[in-house]
């Protein structure tokens, strides 16, 4: 368990626990020197209190005036408290007791793991026993890093710390993530490479690591996470610890449903693999990719391409891929999740809901336009019961036939394509001494998405894209359109022609299914 919170301390110090809960908690108390020192602060603030109650010479009408002159200490937004804690300057009142809250205080009270500044998949795992304390600390430098507590579970480990100075004072937690930093170890003493990792700050109170276990080829059991800092605070030092992660309890938890169902439609194949309900995460595994026929027509399409702009900038489409989008519902189609869906009309690009993180690869060679296996992971729903899988959309990559010509001096230029309305606003060699393009305009809901520009200047020479930026804002227009804006650049072309043309190579349609596929994600 992680660090107790708030009203179980306090229930602990004026005897309303029974007698397992005492117990549990004095077995906390022993290894968590942090939680005692606030039970014994705790006993003499009540002591404190219970002497200023046998005094009779309140006048009745204390308690009012002292609520209108009170100023009340602010909490922390997120941070729901049933009781506030307080100092030795805590104040009574008549007909009741109101204490003043101390920062640090708060700081050491359940951790960041169980407020709702962290995801909801950490939430349930801290009330949980694949939550432990960690409460490990080392300095240099006057800087202290404190970790806190560990979630140790099958999709992923997460561990939450703070930074402070000799003071005690919090400082800003941030850290360089790098694999030289935060290494994970396993039993045998090997590290585990290429891990996917994470990191956040909140309020610049916590800082939250994470490694990401879902596509490794074997299940990690138990090891060791290194850390070794040489920079911390703004300053320079030796930061190392070793922090002991047992997975055990975790896999007692964990279900894993073999589904290996599959569908053809619109051009692709999608196969469900398997879907992993651990405490904090579920995982949904499956493979993407063309059918046959689909296939087929994208390769003939790429040799007519290759010929005009070359196979390097050709084949550089191939790596925004086929895609899906769908719902995660419960047995009475209570949608709970969704990812890469067109499910809020005030939006003019897919969203996600729940959803924590994806990856993905290739299965085979991707110029030969491989399927591609993936995970999408989002957070667990108490109470959720039997979910379902709803796949409702496809988004099919095609190569595009689409050219505009101009001249930079004679802008702006305006012209229209599937949905959207685009002014050409400017040319120009921006501050990497490259030229970029900028254009703006506005596209309509459910348009393709543009995907690869490349730049023909007059002398005929192709200028592959490398540099892209672009934005769907939420406001419309009369017309129902979402405002738009691409900035794009390529590295080789370094003067502003007289003249130029924007090619567009690809694109990616979006295509709504009229018959949804809907599958059971249990056994």
């Amino acid at each position: 368990m992680v660090c107790p919170k708030e009203d179980k301390l306090l229930d602990y110090v004026e005897g309303f626990l029974d007698d397992e809960e005492k117990a549990t908690l004095e077995r906390h108390l022993h290894s968590c020197p942090y939680c005692a020192q606030q039970i014994e602060f705790l006993i003499k603030e009540n002591e404190f209190l219970g002497a200023t109650l046998k005094s009779p010479m309140l006048p009745d009408d204390f308690a009012e005036k002292m609520v209108e002159e009170l100023q009340p200490y602010k909490r922390k937004k997120h941070r729901p408290l049933k009781w506030v804690f307080g100092t030795a300057a805590s104040v009574l009142l008549a007909g009741g007791i109101m204490l003043s809250v101390n920062p640090g205080f708060a700081k050491l009270l359940g951790g960041i793991f169980t407020s709702d500044r962290v995801d909801e998949g950490l939430q349930i795992a801290a009330d949980t026993d694949i939550a432990t304390p960690v409460n490990r600390s080392v300095t240099d430098q006057g800087i202290t890093l404190y970790v806190e507590d560990l979630i140790a579970d099958t999709s992923r480990i997460a561990l939450s710390y703070r930074v402070t100075n000799k003071n005690g004072k919090t400082l800003n937690p941030y850290v360089d993530l790098n694999p030289d930093s935060f290494k994970l170890i396993d039993e045998h003493n090997k590290v585990m490479e290429n891990l996917s990792m994470s990191w956040g700050s909140y309020d610049e109170e916590y800082g939250v690591f994470e490694f990401s276990l879902v596509d490794i080829d074997e299940p990690y059991k138990k090891g060791t996470i290194q850390i070794e800092l040489n920079h911390l605070a703004g300053k320079d030092g030796h930061w190392k610890m070793e922090i002991p992660v047992d997975l055990t309890t975790a896999f007692g938890h964990q279900k894993v449903a073999n589904l290996d169902t599959s569908v053809e439609m619109e051009g692709a194949n999608l196969r469900l693999n398997k879907v992993n309900s651990s405490t904090s995460t579920t995982d949904i595994y499956y493979t993407i990719g063309y059918t046959d026929e689909a296939k087929e027509k994208l390769k003939q399409q790429m040799k007519e391409k290759e010929k005009k702009f070359g196979r390097k900038i050709v084949q550089s489409f191939l790596y925004d891929y086929l895609s899906i989008g769908y719902r995660i519902e419960d047995s009475n189609g209570n949608i709970l999740g969704y990812e890469n869906v067109y499910a809020e009309e005030d939006k003019g690009h897919p969203v996600s809901k729940n959803m924590l993180s994806g990856s993905g690869r290739f299965e085979g060679d991707p110029n030969n336009f491989a399927p591609i296996s993936k995970i999408d992971s989002f957070t667990p729903q108490k109470n959720e019961g039997q979910l379902y899988f709803v796949l409702d959309t496809i988004y099919m990559p095609k190569f595009s036939d689409f050219s505009i010509a101009f001249k930079p001096d004679e802008l702006p230029k305006t012209f229209k394509y599937k949905g959207y309305e685009l002014t050409i606003k400017s040319v120009k060699v921006n501050s990497k001494k490259n030229v970029e393009i900028e254009m703006s305009g506005f596209v309509a809901p459910k348009s393709p998405h543009l995907v690869d520009w490349v730049i023909e200047d007059k002398e005929g020479k192709m200028h592959e894209i490398t540099s892209k930026s672009e934005s769907v804002s939420d406001e419309r227009d009369k017309q129902g359109r979402f405002q738009y804006s691409i900035r794009m650049s390529p590295d080789t072309l370094k003067k502003v022609p007289d003249e130029m043309t924007l090619h567009l190579i690809g694109e990616k349609e979006v295509k709504e299914l009229e018959q949804e596929w809907r599958v059971p994600l249990f056994k």
